[in-house]
């Protein structure tokens, strides 16, 4: 009967066969996986320039991201937020591709090595796709030099880089004191090192299990104890260094006497303005002083630090002549956290700063035409020379402000809060 027919058996394969098979499985998943961590580098690089591109003045004025494929352009809080996110999920994609090739890779390289007279020269190796985990772990010989190539461009672009952009997404947007957006950097950081950890642990065990020549799955004691430090290190630097002025952290570490130091801290042998009021006897962890609270030089409008983790927008014209009629709001600040942040020179014409705190600000010359004071935090601000024409006040707070005497145009006396302070003025 038809159900009863016997099926032929299959025939075995020879060794032979079966390496010529997965060579050809190996070659195909390395293709695939080679053009994922090419797309990756472009993300990176995209990424790498965006993030250059970001100036203060867009931090303040929250000017979009363009997107040079989409042709869009994306919100700037929106680009900093998610852009990690993309980020991380891509590195994760293209590294699991990398760890099923590897494990192919290592399973070819196990039954070539039976087939050799001499380690690495089966003629199969020849024929192994150009892919560079490919080669190292499964291709021909290869000098040192090479094999350290390899090695390092693995590490350079699939886990430096990635873990280096996400820090850089956190330093870029630390300016705008967004504590949460900053707490989420963190969180991706760490998302990062686990993943770039959770690689190795896995490379490490297909070493085990596939012994052979030293290749990207290697391990020893020294480099599992220099990656361990190197992650701890980024964390500790995301966490405790890169933080925003005031927040728990920050005020913690800064109340420690034996790691806290003041602040801004000036760099020896460069001309800066002086402190404003505010910027005195405020106290850091020293690590965030050195790299994130450097005066600022007036020349340069740079601070003497290698990093800032402050607005610094200085003679710069933000609304336009054309932008609106003389009694309408020409830009929006309601509710920012603007401490520390120097606007020195710039153009603030009816702003409106409803709810903004503003304390140890430098608004030494500002334009602050028609803006509107409402319910603005000023404490220990410099408002030496500011132009103050037809300003809207409604409680402000003054407490230790720097204040010309006889060139404030509004009755300082309206509020009970203010402590009004003599100042000098100065040049550039």
């Amino acid at each position: 009967m038809f159900g009863n027919r016997s099926m032929a058996p299959t025939p075995a394969l020879s060794p032979g066969d079966e390496l010529e098979l997965l060579l050809q499985d190996v070659n195909a998943t390395s293709a695939s996986a080679r053009n994922a961590w090419v797309l990756l580098i472009a993300l990176e690089a995209y990424f790498l320039i965006a993030l250059a591109g970001i100036t203060h003045r867009d931090l303040l004025l929250g000017t979009p991201v363009a997107q040079p494929i989409l042709q869009v352009a994306v919100p700037l809080r929106s680009f900093v937020l998610f852009g990690p996110l993309v980020l991380i999920v891509l590195t994760a994609g293209v590294l699991l591709q990398h760890l099923i090739l590897a494990r192919k890779l290592k399973a070819l390289d196990a039954g070539l090595a039976r087939q050799e007279a001499l380690p690495l020269t089966h003629p199969a190796r020849l024929r192994v796709h150009s892919h560079y985990i490919s080669q190292l772990e499964a291709g021909p010989e290869t000098n040192a030099v090479v094999r350290a190539g390899f090695r390092a461009i693995d590490w350079l672009f699939l886990r430096l880089i990635p873990i280096g952009l996400l820090l850089a997404f956190q330093i870029t947007y630390l300016p705008v004191h967004d504590v949460e957006i900053t707490w989420w950097h963190r969180i991706y950081v760490l998302a990062g090192l686990l993943i770039v950890a959770g690689t190795s642990h896995f490379l490490a065990g297909l070493e085990k299990v596939y012994p052979g020549h030293e290749t990207l799955a290697s391990d020893t004691v020294l480099r599992r104890f220099a990656a361990g430090l190197a992650g701890a290190l980024v964390l500790a630097f995301s966490v405790a260094v890169a933080t925003v002025p005031g927040e728990w952290i920050d005020r913690a570490l800064g109340s420690v006497s034996s790691v806290a130091t003041p602040v801004p801290v000036q760099a020896l042998g460069n001309v800066v303005r002086d402190l404003p009021p505010g910027a005195r006897g405020r106290q850091a962890f020293l690590p965030t002083a050195l790299l994130f609270e450097g005066q600022v030089d007036d020349w340069t409008r740079r601070p003497t630090s290698f990093f800032s983790r402050n607005l610094i927008v200085m003679d710069e014209d933000l609304v336009s002549d054309a932008q609106g009629s003389a009694d309408t709001t020409s830009l929006s600040l309601r509710g920012r956290d603007l401490n520390h942040a120097t606007f020195d020179r710039s153009d603030l014409r009816r702003a409106d700063l409803t709810d903004t705190s503003l304390k140890g600000a430098s608004l030494i010359e500002t334009n602050l035409e028609g803006a509107k004071l409402v319910r603005v935090r000023l404490q220990g601000a410099d408002l030496s020379l500011a132009r103050l024409p037809g300003v809207e006040v409604e409680a402000v707070l003054l407490d230790g402000a720097r204040l010309c005497e006889g060139d404030t145009p509004f009755d300082l006396s309206m509020s009970a809060d203010v402590q009004r302070i003599a100042c000098h003025g100065r040049s550039r």
